[in-house]
């Protein structure tokens, strides 16, 4: 069992104290360290008084449950015998409460693994962080059929093999098996230095604290045994510093000869070596690779994923400068190279890239909304100047606001599955991330997939479409979906001249025919997002949106906006919908638009070029632009309207 905590390095930081939380979780108030996705919140009206419940239980000693905790101050729940905290006392597994904050039915693992067979007299512990003890409660926890255990190993050094396939060491640690549990791929967690060196003990001392820290942790949660390359960032030997290879940039996987060409096939080999060194001890281990990384072996993390999916079973990568890479060829009419897409994967592995391998992958991307931790000012990530400008392009300036939900944007376009979360008021951490890691890894153990994870960062802008008394027309936004942001206000024009104002509103056509109907939605934010569909009212008064219609988004992209039925006097309604990122708005349609984050990173780096013109549709008048154009005055009139220039900020 690793334990301790490892001092923080550059943009690699120490890894939080946290908790396996399978059961719901239920968060009250402020945040939870460590908060799983998985669970659900709610805020209260009040700080709660401080209290813990933990109830007599039957147990196969691998986990137990403590019923309730809430706090008024900071603190942290522990369980020990005689001892204070002698079963779960690690500061990697313990339950971390802000105050204000609630848990209820959690799911604790003892330190050591396993509870041996018989009864055991616990004590849990609410303990504020100061060191005062809050709360207490004991409870018995019965084991009956515990199950066997393979005995792992501490994180060891395997040395360098080129005549293996690679010519760089890697740390190889195993935890303790439990026989009852799934057997595991191989977890991989990229090296992380956080700055150039030839100093090639900085590398090897840096992997080493990961593999006995926080990845070493992270085996331990999810039963897996790890592997660290001990991959160098070189300043001169034996490349420059211009090759990021721990972000697996463009100029690494460039590199034609010596010890680091080809460093993620190197991976590979010391995968299947760790495999052959488990099979020695008979430790269990499943086929396929598991990947953690954050900030640069994020990069890493994420690229390799893309090179190599069929390898892969899930990846976990985070602080990702708001750009993944992109599981496309083009975009827009440009052809996107590694690392922002993956035109020319074939010329680079040999192999083309498998969007099918890719979409099997569980993936799960994550960012802090506060994050400013961009590389795109830095000569040694972005070494092309050609590919910075085309990656400030394609993604965008704003890491969190245009960058990241591009990549969903661009995801959701090549029907490839992938989850992606953004973390509200956190910067450049994994912390808050720390279960939600557990949870898609152990999942993706299990085959299950992780469909229901994630935030929809796109804004989703969509309308129902139904009859209303009167010979009106009812149309309903309701659905629309802001992504990152909050809607806040719409506005409708109506195709016949007319507009109105709200998320729900009726409208009675003077004549029979068919109308192009369109929608601005207002984020908080300022950011607009439109969707638009044709809609046909006939003589009796019946209202439906015609089969070939489209909703399309106000940078060009289509959605198809599927009718549910024809709509009747009864309200039966149909539904019209688009998905898009808001883009920067050019000439005078009401495009949408995504406000600059001002960082000191940003200010010291390249400009982005304007962004796409907007035009799209089935010809003049029928595009976004074309149905919005002609309500530039209203636009203008809404937002004066409510004392907001949503272009000027």
């Amino acid at each position: 069992m690793i334990s301790g905590e490892e001092t923080a390095e550059e943009s690699e930081p120490s890894e939080p104290a946290s908790t396996d939380r399978r059961s719901t979780l239920k968060l009250a108030g402020g945040a939870v360290a460590g908060v799983s996705l998985f669970g659900a919140s709610h805020a209260a009206a009040s700080d709660p008084e401080p209290e813990i419940r933990f109830d007599d239980q039957e147990s196969d000693g691998t986990s137990f449950i403590l019923a309730y905790a809430a706090t008024d101050a900071d603190a942290f729940v522990v369980v020990g015998r005689e001892g204070f905290a002698d079963v779960v006392g690690d500061p990697s597994n313990r339950i971390e409460l802000g105050a204000g904050d609630t848990v209820e039915d959690v799911q604790l693992h003892p330190d050591s693994g396993v509870l041996s067979e018989g009864t055991h007299e616990l004590t849990a512990r609410l303990q504020e962080s100061n060191g005062g003890t809050l709360a207490t409660d004991d409870a018995t926890v019965r084991v009956e059929d515990a199950p066997e255990i393979t005995e792992g190993f501490d994180a060891r050094l395997v040395e360098a093999d080129p005549e293996a396939g690679f010519s760089y060491p890697y740390f190889l640690y195993a935890p303790d098996h439990v026989s009852s549990a799934p057997d595991a791929p191989v977890l991989v967690e990229p090296n992380n230095t956080g700055t150039s060196t030839d100093d090639f003990d900085r590398h090897l001392e840096r992997a080493r604290g990961r593999a006995e820290g926080g990845a070493g942790v992270l085996a331990d949660r999810i039963d897996a045994p790890l592997v660290v390359p001990v991959f160098p960032r070189p300043q001169a030997e034996p490349v420059d510093w211009t090759h990021y290879v721990h972000q697996l940039d463009d100029t690494t996987m460039g590199i034609d000869g010596g010890p680091l060409e080809r460093v993620d096939r190197q991976l590979l080999r010391m995968v299947e070596d760790a495999r052959a060194e488990l099979a020695a001890a008979d430790y269990p281990v499943a086929d396929g690779i598991m990947l953690n990384g954050f900030s640069a072996s994020g990069n890493f993390a994420d690229r390799f994923a893309v090179l190599h999916p069929r390898e892969v079973v899930s990846v976990t990568a985070g602080g990702l400068n708001g750009m993944a890479i992109l599981p496309a060829a083009e975009r827009e009419g440009r052809e996107l190279p590694y690392h922002v897409g993956v035109a020319n994967v074939e010329s680079l592995t040999g192999e083309p890239f498998d969007p099918d391998a890719l979409d099997e992958v569980n993936q799960f991307l994550y960012m802090g909304a506060e994050d400013d931790n961009d590389t795109i000012p830095y000569d040694d990530a972005w070494t092309d100047e050609d590919l910075r400008e085309l990656a400030l392009d394609v993604y965008g300036e704003d890491m969190v606001a245009e960058r990241f939900p591009t990549c969903q944007e661009v995801y959701r376009e090549a029907g490839i599955d992938a989850a992606f979360r953004v973390y509200e008021g956190v910067g450049h951490t994994p912390r808050p991330a720390t279960d939600d890691i557990v949870e898609v890894h152990r999942r993706s153990v299990r085959g299950e997939d992780i469909d229901d994870v994630g935030d929809t960062l796109v804004a989703t802008i969509g309308f129902d479409v139904g009859s209303a008394e009167g010979g009106a027309v009812e149309f309903d936004a309701g659905q629309s979906d802001g992504g990152i942001t909050e809607l806040t206000r719409f506005l409708w024009d109506f195709g016949d001249g007319h507009t109105a104002f709200g998320e729900t509103v009726t409208h009675e056509f003077a004549e029979p025919g068919e109308y192009r109907v369109a929608l601005v939605a207002i984020a908080d934010d300022g950011t607009e997002s439109s969707a638009e569909t044709v809609v046909s009212v006939g003589r009796d008064g019946d209202v439906s949106v015609r089969e070939d219609g489209t909703a399309e988004t106000d940078h060009g992209t289509t959605a198809s906006a599927t009718p549910d039925g024809t709509a009747t006097a009864d309200g039966a309604a149909t539904t019209a919908s688009a998905t898009g990122r808001p883009d920067t708005p050019t000439g005078g349609a009401a495009t949408a638009t995504a406000p600059e984050t001002e960082t000191d990173a940003a200010s010291d780096g390249p400009t982005a070029s304007d962004a796409d013109d907007g035009t799209a549709g089935s010809g003049p008048g029928f595009g976004v632009v074309g149905a919005l154009a002609g309500i530039g005055g209203a636009v203008h009139a809404f937002r004066c309207r409510f004392g907001r220039d949503t272009e000027e900020r």
